[in-house]
Order: C-alpha cells, then sequence, then structure tokens
C-alpha cells in the first residue's frame, strides 16, 4: 500500500530531475544575499561614517576616545595621526586619532541617567 504511494509520489512525468543545480544552489545564493544587506552593507557604511567623523575633526572640538577620557582637542602631531587633547587645566594628552570615539557634544557632567519604567 505504502509502495503504491511513493510510486505515485516519484519523478514526475519524463525529465531527470530539472533543474539540480539551480535547487542546490538557490538557497546558498540567497542566503549570502541576505548576509550583504543585513551584515556586511549596514557596516560598511557605518565605517565610511566614522572615517568621515575623524576626518572633520578640527581644534577646538570636543571628544571622548574609547577609554573614556573626555576633552578638547588643542592640535595634531604626526600627520594628524596623534590628537592632542586638554583635559583638565595645564594637562594634555595626546591620543592615537583612531582610539575617538566620539566627536561633538558631550555629556553634561552631573546629569543624570533616565531611568527605566520602575525608576531602577
Amino acid at each position: 500500500m505504502f509502495v503504491d504511494v511513493a510510486y505515485a509520489m516519484g519523478s514526475s512525468g519524463g525529465g531527470n530531475g530539472g533543474g539540480g543545480i539551480l535547487d542546490f544552489l538557490l538557497p546558498f545564493v540567497i542566503i549570502i544575499l541576505v548576509f550583504y544587506f543585513l551584515i556586511i552593507m549596514p557596516q560598511r557604511r557605518q565605517a565610511k561614517k566614522r572615517r568621515a567623523m575623524l576626518e572633520m575633526m578640527k581644534k577646538g572640538d570636543t571628544i571622548i576616545t574609547s577609554g573614556g577620557i573626555r576633552g578638547k582637542i588643542v592640535g595634531f602631531k604626526d600627520n594628524d595621526q596623534i590628537v592632542v587633547i586638554q583635559v583638565g587645566e595645564g594637562v594634555k594628552l595626546e591620543v592615537v586619532r583612531t582610539r575617538i570615539e566620539v566627536v561633538g557634544r558631550l555629556p553634561e557632567a552631573g546629569v543624570e541617567k533616565k531611568r527605566g519604567l520602575f525608576g531602577r
């Protein structure tokens, strides 16, 4: 009884499998396209935006480094690869340009973060 059903569900009329290679490659092509549009393309866009931010830095801008140090740009060294920042009265630091995370307006000191739904 089940053998008859198996034969009935077998190959459909004449061909030897039809588009075998297409059926095999199509899922891989779809997965590659999904990865490109969901991971690679946004990552490239973000890297381009970061590169532009680092190139647009100028004297007087406020920054935050990847280590959390806040300061104001007072100069550049070594073909603009080293950024000299002032973090306090008479305190200057040299930071590698690629270690700068944020350029622009800094959060004010002493301002509390907004609390969650239940004040936690």
